[in-house]
Formats: C-alpha cells, sequence, structure tokens
C-alpha cells in the first residue's frame, strides 16, 4: 500500500481502538492509541532511510528486514514505548496491542500488492506477493473515508468495525478471483514457465506477464478474458556484458528487489547501454522501473542509473547523463 493509505488504515485503527471500554473511557489513552496506530502503521517503511546510503541501498532494503516478522514486535515495542513515556497513561499494553496489530496490518496489506515484502526472513529470502491488490485501492480509501464522514453521527468502534469486516471481505474475494484467474491462465498456458498477475485500480482487472522459453507475453485480464497486448522475444544481444552487468554493484541492488528483471543492450558509438527492466511495471511497451548501465567501448568507464523514469523526457536526460 502507498503513504496514504497507511495513514488513513492508522486513523482508522485508532478509531476502532474506541470499541475497547477502556480506551473510550480515558481521553490520554485514546489519543495515544491513535497515535500509535498512526505511526505503526507506517513503522515499516521507516526503512526510506537507506535513501540516506543511496538509491541502491534502498531497492535493496526497502520491505527486507523492516517488513520480517521478527521486525513486527520490535517496531511495536519501539512505537508504544515512546509514546508511553511522553502520555500519562494508565495502560502500556493496551498501546502495545493496537499499535502491534497497526504494524501486522501494514506487511499484511504489502502482501497482497504486486511488489510483496521478504516477510520470512531470516529464514528465507523469496519475496511473497499475493498480487490482489493495486498499490493504492481506490476501494478501501473510499470506506476508510466514508468512516471519517460517519464518526459525528454513530459510535467509532462500531462504524469502524462494520468497515474492517468489509475490507476484510474485499480482499478475501479479490484474492481468490486473482488465484481463479492465475489457475485458468495455467491452464491455458501450459508451457508457461511462470505467470505474475498485476492488479490494476480498476476493480478484477490485472495486467498479466506470461513468461515461455523463448518469450515474454504482456496483456490485460478483464470480464473474463485475457487480450495479449505485446510479446518480446528472450534472445539477449552481448551475453558476455549481460553476465558481466550483474556484478555492478548498483544492477546487483536492483537485481535484489525483484525476481521479474530481464535485460536488454543497445550498442552506442561510444560504447553500450544495458537495460535490466522490472517486466512488472510497463506502460504500454515502456518499462518505467529499471537500472541502465552504461560501459564505454574501451571498458573503462561505468556509469549506472537505478529508478523509475516518468516520461521520455526524463529518459533522455538520463542517458545523456550516463555517457558523460
Amino acid at each position: 500500500m502507498d503513504t496514504t493509505s497507511h495513514i488513513l488504515m492508522g486513523l482508522g485503527l485508532g478509531a476502532l481502538a474506541q470499541i475497547d471500554p477502556v480506551i473510550a473511557n480515558n481521553a490520554a489513552l485514546a489519543q495515544a492509541v491513535v497515535l500509535g496506530t498512526v505511526i505503526g502503521s507506517n513503522a515499516p517503511d521507516f526503512d526510506f532511510m537507506y535513501l540516506l546510503k543511496g538509491k541502491g541501498s534502498y531497492y535493496r532494503n526497502h520491505r527486507a528486514w523492516s517488513h520480517s516478522l521478527l521486525a513486527l514486535p520490535l517496531w511495536s515495542a519501539g512505537v508504544s514505548g515512546i509514546i508511553f513515556s511522553l502520555f500519562n497513561v494508565p495502560s502500556f499494553s493496551h498501546l502495545f496491542f493496537w499499535t502491534f496489530l497497526s504494524v501486522i496490518l501494514h506487511v499484511l496489506f504489502d502482501l497482497f500488492n504486486v511488489h510483496g515484502t521478504q516477510v520470512l526472513l531470516p529464514f528465507s529470502k523469496k519475496w511473497i506477493a499475493f498480487d490482489s491488490l493495486p498499490l493504492f485501492d481506490p476501494t478501501i480509501s473510499f470506506v476508510h473515508i466514508l468512516g471519517f464522514c460517519l464518526l459525528p453521527f454513530n459510535e467509532p468502534g462500531k462504524t469502524f468495525l462494520i468497515i474492517y469486516l468489509f475490507i476484510f471481505l474485499y480482499v478475501v474475494v479479490r484474492t481468490i478471483y486473482a488465484f481463479l484467474i492465475k489457475r485458468k491462465l495455467e491452464h491455458h498456458f501450459i508451457r508457461s514457465l511462470r505467470i505474475k498477475l498485476i492488479p490494476r485500480t480498476f476493480l478484477f482487472q490485472w495486467d498479466v506477464l506470461i513468461e515461455t522459453n523463448t518469450d515474454f507475453l504482456f496483456g490485460v485480464y478483464s470480464e473474463g478474458s485475457l487480450h495479449i497486448e505485446h510479446t518480446f522475444s528472450k534472445e539477449i544481444d552481448f551475453p558476455e556484458l549481460v553476465s558481466d552487468s550483474q556484478n555492478h554493484p548498483t544492477v546487483s541492488d536492483f537485481l535484489s528487489s525483484t525476481q521479474y528483471a530481464f535485460p536488454s543492450v543497445r550498442s552506442w558509438k561510444n560504447g553500450y547501454l544495458i537495460y535490466w527492466k522490472d517486466l512488472r511495471f510497463r506502460t504500454k511497451k515502456f518499462f518505467p522501473t529499471l537500472a541502465i548501465l552504461f560501459i564505454s567501448s574501451d571498458f573503462k568507464m561505468k556509469n549506472c542509473f537505478i529508478g523509475t523514469l516518468h516520461s521520455l523526457k526524463q529518459y533522455k536526460q538520463v542517458i545523456r547523463k550516463l555517457k558523460i
């Protein structure tokens, strides 16, 4: 989920906490719990601090240890401990419980979008993603805002209990539907190596990535059918350069963040451009999230870009800088 959605969910959990009479009858504790749920709902994303060491470090570490099972109680204890020391509240256990719940839901909802998390660290480095929710889900945001509008007229706890029951059913339905779509596609594309669903903001629409031994197929699944929009071959020019590029620190950081990167090479008068594109994210035939490595013809100069390009103009600016 995006930051705005995590904030809305933190506020929603703070309202839901009012269902507990101990919290509802103590204004200071209620305020502390809301602060705890809002901060806790965003705490795992405090790994943005890795940006201080560069984009590569952020790509390698985002949604990794900070979103692992071992980190959940640590985030909760840290956030609730600081708040408890600042507020004169009668119960640390109530504050910790709701903060802990907000941290858990942050990681849980991140598991349902296309990015996923390395939640099983240190036991497994595998990225886990259920591919059922978009990064920003307008339905989940809308029902939160609706709930906030109803607060002056209804009890906060009961209002958000109904809202979260609805969200639970909504996520279950989307997850089951995604599972059935993937199963249907696997039965049809029996020679596929893997199939990735990328949820759209529109309800029950997915972008689809299908990998075979020879190529990648990209399409959109909607209204019970798949429309293939384009394909490209897995043949790679200059395979030695591609293999060598994986040893570049920035490219290595990028590759650690995705299981769906694929390379391509373009030769220039003064060198080569090696692209590692994250195939999960595309706009028509353009893949905006990527690493680009420029290698000079004499192999002495290597410059690298990592990030997301939002326009053709931005892309051209990056290429010019790489070749300086």
